[in-house]
């Protein structure tokens, strides 16, 4: 009797949570030995001694499961895995004539076309980190409600910097914002008239100024005042110009392009009062911008730093690198509408 309940304690043993291993690390709780085990496969190499602990992949698996919900930029943008700190990729710099081949009698010399022309374009992988004060209540509580904080707390701050450095990044020792980059062609649009002028502008933005996009690459962000006014758009029948689109990430569509409400906290308005504008980004975001990830996060936690010996309490911190570029500038504008 004695053996078979060693053997259950054995087999026991060996199911080992990676979740509850993460967050018992995170925590500072007592592991078992085969816990340590699997605690130091996920610490970070080179960070042992900080005890940065890389998030397990079924950990991971559940922050993207909450963050589904949530206006998520990665969507749009192109991602390109990186397993480097630092990089850079062939970018082609000229564009193919616009006559293409020419038409040529049998036997005669084939003209010669424009020669490709290539540049170098780095990225550079920044870290990007924030903190937490885990309260004693908190470390008191089950292993699954500790780990469901940490959890809540990394997918809304990770979707939060991914959101907010796409559209404005400084580029300095930072990702590259859309918004605050000078390559985007930006000008102010009055949307304050009529509808009918509203629709013409926006058509000559769609159909002129965007020109070599076709309409399925072109989308439209927008923040909810943007959206808002375009919502309240309606043609001589009184029909709505913004339609539902089950076959778009958004769900709706403006004049055929999809329409995207960003939330204002990434996409403000600029300025107040009458000289209030509406930001309007139209084009291709996956042309125009790479995000380089990382695609890694950890958490390092501590009792003894910072402010945590002082207050009693344990610190979090939460880890992850990406870098964002725009890559090709003419594959959007931006439009800062005065909306009244």
């Amino acid at each position: 009797m004695e053996m078979t309940n060693e053997i259950k304690e054995v087999k026991n043993e060996a199911k080992v949570n990676l979740a509850t291993v993460f967050a018992k690390a995170i925590v500072g709780k007592e592991l078992s030995s085969n816990e340590m085990t699997e605690m130091k496969n996920l610490m970070q190499e080179g960070l042992k001694e900080k005890g940065g602990v890389t998030v397990p992949d079924d950990v991971h698996t559940r922050i993207i499961e909450l963050q589904r919900d949530t206006f998520d930029v990665r969507n749009y943008v192109n991602v390109e895995p990186v397993t480097t700190l630092k990089g850079s990729r062939a970018i082609e710099a000229n564009k193919p004539q616009a006559v293409g081949f020419a038409s040529l009698d049998e036997g005669a010399a084939i003209q010669q076309l424009h020669e490709p022309e290539f540049t170098d374009f780095e990225y550079k992988v920044r870290k990007y980190a924030g903190f937490i004060p885990l309260t004693n209540e908190l470390l008191e509580d089950s292993d699954e409600a500790i780990l469901a904080y940490i959890i809540r707390w990394m997918a809304k701050n990770e979707i939060n910097t991914y959101n907010y450095q796409v559209f404005n990044g400084s580029g300095v020792n930072a990702a590259q914002g859309i918004m605050t980059s000078t390559d985007v062609v930006k000008s102010d649009i009055d949307f304050s008239g009529t509808d009918a002028s509203v629709i013409k502008k926006l058509k000559t933005v769609l159909n002129v100024d965007l020109e070599q996009l076709t309409g399925d690459q072109v989308v439209i962000f927008t923040n909810a005042d943007g959206y808002n006014k375009l919502d309240g758009i309606v043609d001589a029948s009184g029909k709505s110009y913004l339609q539902p689109d089950a076959t778009k990430k958004s769900g709706n569509v403006f004049l055929g392009s999809e329409i995207v409400k960003v939330p204002k906290d990434f996409l403000p308005n600029v300025g107040t009062g009458v000289d209030q504008k509406t930001p309007f980004i139209i084009g291709d975001l996956k042309a125009l911008y790479t995000m380089f990830d990382r695609k890694q996060m950890s958490v390092e936690s501590t009792q003894i730093g910072g402010e945590a010996w002082r207050t009693d309490k344990t610190e979090a911190k939460g880890v992850f690198r990406f870098d964002g570029r725009i890559v090709n500038k003419e594959a959007a504008q931006i439009r800062m509408a005065k909306l009244a």
